[in-house]
């Protein structure tokens, strides 16, 4: 038994303030990726969303709930008689969110408890009006996962945060007190900032995580078919790929369009990996993320079809 990927979508955005946010892309993305698996809002039983930044950095209600009513995945409450519900929530862990989600779906579909789950995961300038620099692109993703009898789905899960390097990518929060002028009203600002060396240092930890993972489930860098990553840092895919003496040719391709997204990163590069083929062929997928903290999660996902 296990969850096993039924369809993988992405929506993007233009740039600007008439480019969609980071709640429209998740109900695109949302629609897509039921739409390729030909299944209805309906059959869904979970609904997790990881994205980040929102528009007006909405916080309340949770945005999964959101989502949920727009795609009208079984709106209201209670459910209607003789069908079940769509429990929705969020979980926020940066760019590690997507495994982090796929984690708390996995104990609920693999086991059979439910059948399908989706998660859900978009950023986006939540305030294009005002912000300069905003570092992410703007895209949204989505992941169907249902239950299976068969030999494939996720395997093992593993999270590490390394503490004493959470300096080196922050995200601050400060009061702007108003100064002299008719549009300079006081304001909270939000402050991305990330150090030269915090690259490296996701490359670094999360070869040390994944290491130790692999060989915990008794396997090695050569036994993986298809590594995926996170998008975000630059060349983070590549660059883990060498450390760890992955072929190339096993990370998927993902279109320069959907370059350093943020949450959705994973997404983006699995459905390069299905589109292109390598998901079907591999026998070990290896997903790796980084984030903030610094942060790493890993997991394996497993297919056996001979």
């Amino acid at each position: 038994m296990g969850s096993r990927i039924e369809s993988v979508a992405t929506a993007r955005s233009r740039t600007g303030i008439f480019g969609r946010g980071g709640l429209r892309l998740s109900d695109a993305a949302a629609r897509e990726c039921l739409h390729r698996a030909h299944r209805k809002a309906d059959d869904l039983d979970l609904l997790v969303n990881a994205g980040m930044y929102k528009e007006r950095n909405m916080a309340e209600p949770a945005l999964a709930s959101i989502i949920q009513e727009d795609i009208g995945a079984n709106p209201g409450h209670p459910s209607r008689r003789d069908r079940h519900g769509t429990f929705s929530f969020d979980v926020l862990n940066g760019a590690c969110g997507v495994l982090t989600a796929a984690h708390l779906v996995d104990a609920f579909v693999g086991e059979g408890r439910a059948r399908l789950g989706m998660i859900v995961a978009a950023d986006a300038d939540p305030s294009p009006r005002t912000s300069h620099g905003f570092p992410f692109t703007a895209v949204g993703g989505a992941l169907l996962l249902e239950h299976t009898d068969g030999n494939e789905g996720f395997v093992a899960f593993d999270f590490r945060t390394f503490p004493e390097l959470s300096d080196l990518f922050e995200v601050r929060l400060r009061f702007e007190p108003r100064t002299p002028g008719v549009f300079h009203r006081a304001r909270n600002v939000i402050d991305v900032k990330e150090s030269a060396s915090f690259a490296s240092q996701c490359v670094r930890c999360a070869n040390e995580v994944a290491r130790t993972f692999l060989e915990r489930c008794g396997l090695g860098p050569p036994s993986v078919d298809l590594l995926v990553t996170s998008q975000y840092p630059p060349t983070f895919g590549e660059e883990l790929a060498r450390a760890m003496g992955i072929a190339s040719d096993r990370l998927p391709h993902v279109s320069p369009e959907l370059a350093l997204c943020h949450t959705a990163g994973p997404l983006a590069a699995l459905e390069g990996s299905i589109a292109s083929g390598q998901l079907a062929r591999a026998r070990h997928v290896l997903f790796v993320t980084a984030g903030a903290g610094i942060t790493i999660g890993v997991a394996l996902y497993a297919s056996f079809t001979d």
